[in-house]
């Protein structure tokens, strides 16, 4: 193969660059007339002949304000022999593009012949430089600001970057947001490094309330969200972390535990004392009654009772809300559970002309599952109850329950009004009843504590309606384990 001669491989490449390279060239002489240029700079400039520009000094040709831009670089160059970078701002089609340019020494013989000028436009570029620098103060301003601890670590948990405080508080534990608290941060570090390595290697969120402990053994709250940042391949970069101290919040937590646990003792014990006594008056304990009398002793019984379940519904709701509820799982019969449910709704199903049918396909080896008997007999018994007295007069109330892929499945269908779109929206929300529409009395509820007792067994409830046909669905896993839930919310 033959060799080219230097010569000749320079020609090649400049050739190249002329007529290829996307980047404007220019070849000038030293008192600045242009010797010859590339495509890109003559559609650049828009011109079509080259014959139009070869030999026209570069004054004539551009600003005169660029132009002396360009003149004390070239100077520089001819003085230093070294390269020289600059910019500058020129109009084209009615727009103002930001053009750059290295221009360097053409050296033949130890000697400069010519100025080689290479050009791109970085209007794009600028802009988003400046975009950056905007965005950029703007996030400085917000993290200056910001009441909220709030960095971030790279995936070796290192410290990075942080808002104003973040870094001294990750360090020292010192939170100037919250009275200048002092934390023993070398006590919390196992946890924090265990919250740190589940955000980073599951590349999941993490959200949660702790306490931590200062100097002085003084207890303190904080919420904290961490999360995982991903590059664009999925893989871990880091995770950033917001945390706030929420003592005050829980300050006035405990206070209202205190007016709960208030409340419960002043209204629950004499209403239970009244509830008694007027129980014995109807019995005749003491005095015969006529029947009006005991009538209406009765109703006002009904109406302490009816109190007294509103109570505890308003008590089991605050605790619910609060994560004070547990479960306490044991291996429990549930067709015995669901006979013992419709046995306690069994008069109230007659009073309505409700006839309950219960269909139990589990075998001996699948009744017998794994939750809290107590809380989930709360649940069938506040489904009953509702279907029956919104069931149609002379019409079946049917529960049926079977094992399907391993779960449990109850399901309990009335006959009755069907359930509005709106109310169907937000069926398991607080104080969603149809109590208004059907004159009945209630605070809505109930299906808001059975769905949090369903979500604590890892189960699942809904309603389905077709027609007439109202169903309630619950869905509870066959191999639950014997284990003490906290209620999620």
């Amino acid at each position: 193969m033959k060799t080219l001669h230097q010569n000749e491989m320079q020609s090649l490449l400049l050739n190249v660059l002329m007529h290829d390279c996307g980047e404007m060239i220019t070849i000038k002489s030293l008192d600045l007339r242009y010797l010859d240029c590339n495509n890109a700079f003559m559609n650049h400039m828009g011109i079509k002949n080259k014959e139009d520009i070869i030999g026209k000094p570069i004054v004539e040709v551009i600003p005169m304000s660029n132009y002396k831009i360009i003149k004390k670089n070239i100077d520089n160059i001819l003085k230093t022999g070294k390269l020289q970078s600059y910019s500058f701002d020129i109009e084209r089609n009615n727009s103002v593009r930001r053009v750059q340019q290295i221009s360097t020494p053409v050296i033949q013989e130890n000697q400069i012949k010519y100025i080689l000028t290479i050009s791109r436009d970085v209007t794009q570029d600028e802009l988003l430089k400046e975009e950056l620098a905007a965005k950029t103060k703007q996030l400085n301003i917000l993290m200056e600001h910001l009441p909220l601890l709030v960095y971030m670590k790279d995936k070796n948990k290192n410290y990075i970057i942080g808002s104003k405080y973040a870094k001294e508080f990750v360090e020292n534990g010192i939170d100037y947001y919250a009275d200048n608290v002092h934390i023993n941060m070398p006590d919390c570090l196992d946890i924090t490094q265990e919250e740190d390595d589940f955000v980073l290697n599951n590349k999941q969120k993490l959200r949660k309330e702790k306490s931590c402990f200062d100097y002085d053994g003084n207890q303190h709250w904080y919420r904290v969200f961490k999360a995982p940042i991903l590059k664009e391949d999925n893989s871990i970069d880091g995770l950033v972390t917001i945390a706030k101290n929420i003592d005050i919040d829980k300050a006035v937590e405990n206070q209202k535990d205190l007016f709960i646990a208030t409340l419960v003792h002043d209204l629950k014990n004499p209403l239970l004392a009244q509830i008694c006594g007027m129980e014995l008056l109807a019995k005749g304990n003491f005095k015969p009654l006529t029947p009006e009398q005991k009538e209406m002793l009765e109703t006002i019984i009904e109406s302490a009772k009816y109190t007294k379940e509103m109570l505890y519904t308003l008590i089991n709701t605050y605790k619910y809300d609060n994560g004070n509820i547990t479960l306490s799982k044991n291996k429990t019969d549930l067709n015995k559970l669901i006979q013992t449910c419709i046995k306690e709704n069994s008069s109230l199903a007659k009073e309505n002309r409700v006839t309950i049918s219960f269909d139990s396909q589990l075998s001996e080896n699948n009744k017998h599952i794994m939750i809290d008997d107590k809380q989930l007999r709360r649940v069938i018994t506040n489904l009953l109850n509702n279907g029956i007295n919104y069931a149609f007069k002379d019409s079946e109330f049917l529960i049926k329950c079977y094992g399907q892929e391993r779960k449990v499945i109850i399901k309990l269908t009335n006959s009755g009004p069907p359930i509005d779109e709106e109310t169907k929206a937000h069926l398991f929300e607080k104080y969603i009843s149809g109590s208004n529409k059907y004159q009945k009395v209630g605070f809505g509820l109930g299906m808001y504590l059975s769905k949090k007792v369903i979500d604590a067994h890892e189960g699942n409830i809904y309603y389905q309606g077709e027609g007439n046909s109202n169903t309630f669905t619950i869905e509870l896993p066959q191999q639950a384990k014997n284990s003490v839930n906290k209620i999620k919310w």
